[in-house]
């Protein structure tokens, strides 16, 4: 979904809601990992974009809001690459009754 945007997103059409949710869970994420410095800053720019984006009306975003989006988009995709993996992350769990 963004990855397919973001390689060429003048010639595609913006998946909104697919967007939204990438831009929701990045921020999840950075704020889960103590990462949010990772993240561009929140500003009138982004919040105008976020706007639309929730309204379904990226069409209407200005070349500064889109920048803004890409921006977001693509420094959380930096942030979900460099997160560690945890190979069988349930195996340490000890369940009560020795389960």
């Amino acid at each position: 979904m963004s990855q397919r945007w973001l390689e060429d997103p003048v010639r595609r059409k913006t998946p909104p809601g697919s967007v939204l949710e990438a831009w929701n869970f990045f921020e999840d994420l950075a704020r889960g990992v103590d990462a949010a410095h990772q993240l561009p800053q929140q500003g009138t720019v982004q919040n105008s974009a976020y706007e639309k984006l929730f309204e379904g009306e990226c069409a209407s975003w200005t070349p500064d809001e889109q920048r803004a989006v890409l921006g977001l988009i693509r420094a959380g995709m930096e942030l979900w690459n460099s997160c560690p993996v945890i190979d069988n992350p349930c195996s340490g769990i000890v369940f009560e009754g020795g389960s």
